[in-house]
């Protein structure tokens, strides 16, 4: 009882801390600070419940800036800490954990990975490190809001000669499509999908943008043969894929895909006929790591 109440009041005097700092400081040297006292408010409250007040706080109420941060070498970005996934960065150096450690054991020194949905680049930074200098990584990415962030993560980090920016949505076919931006609370909602980019409630913004197939954007790449493809747009997957067969077809690369019933039927799909779509192409669902499941090919890639 008495460890529980020792805890208790230093998780107490940590808010009081953040709060001061969010008053008191610059906002670079605010934001850094709460990012300090957030880790260690997680580590030390002992209320299960509570541990999401700092989510709820910066939700409503967002007083910090994106600040630059090293998280290991050859890979800095500039993270948000009122944005989801960027602020799980900032906090726990990680995005995915399980999913990353999946990427990281199909990727070899000179392969080619595919970031379909490349949001601020947490998984083209990572393949990049692996691929090396002799690999490449494609990230494809249409928000024009957070191809900004893409572009000086890629830069910071060195790696602009492993990876290539695609600034188009990657569909079935050339056009031209409506992308929502989502709210600064969650980018990484950004679809296009009106309703899946405004599930946090706030409004999102359209952006006319470039869609383009898969297999083009590899082909224009003039890479090697994909070993893996990441897929994380919002419920468009299915369209992705319908886009991508030759790359599927010729390559056999193993797959990372989101797949998500509710978003998938916003965009007219499901998560069976993207399995049923895979499995006429020979390929099988393995294991499933967050929301993303693995899709492994039965035979071997094309001489």
């Amino acid at each position: 009882m008495k460890r529980v109440i020792v805890r208790l009041c230093v998780g107490l005097l940590i808010v009081v801390l953040c709060v001061a700092a969010v008053f008191a400081l610059s906002p670079s040297i605010r934001t850094r600070a709460f990012i300090a006292s957030y880790g260690v408010w997680n580590s030390h409250l002992p209320f299960v419940s509570g541990k999401t007040l700092a989510d709820r706080l910066t939700g409503s109420y967002c007083p910090f800036v994106p600040i630059q941060v090293e998280l290991e070498p050859s890979m800095i970005m500039t993270l948000d800490p009122c944005d989801l996934v960027t602020r799980e960065i900032l906090i726990h150096h990680t995005w995915e954990p399980e999913t990353t450690k999946v990427v990281a054991s199909h990727l070899r020194a000179g392969g080619t990975f595919v970031d379909v949905g490349a949001h601020v680049g947490w998984y083209t930074l990572k393949a990049a490190q692996l691929v090396g200098p002799k690999g490449h990584v494609i990230a494809v990415e249409p928000n024009p809001e957070t191809l900004v962030r893409l572009f000086d993560n890629v830069r910071s980090s060195g790696v602009g000669g492993i990876v290539v920016v695609a600034p188009v949505a990657s569909s079935d076919s050339e056009g031209t499509l409506t992308l929502y931006a989502a709210p600064r609370e969650n980018t990484g909602e950004s679809s296009l999908s009106s309703a899946n980019a405004s599930q946090g409630g706030g409004a999102a913004v359209p952006y006319q943008v470039r869609a383009r197939r898969l297999d083009d954007i590899v082909r224009d790449a003039h890479v090697g043969p994909v070993d893996m493809i990441k897929i994380d747009v919002e419920g468009a997957e299915f369209t992705v894929l319908k886009g991508a067969v030759e790359t599927l077809d010729r390559d056999r690369p193993v797959l990372s895909v989101e797949l998500l019933d509710p978003q998938l039927k916003q965009m007219g799909s499901s998560v069976a006929e993207v399995q049923a779509f895979l499995s006429a192409h020979g390929y099988v669902p393995t294991v499933q790591r967050e929301d993303n499941t693995i899709f492994l090919p039965v035979t071997e890639r094309k001489p």
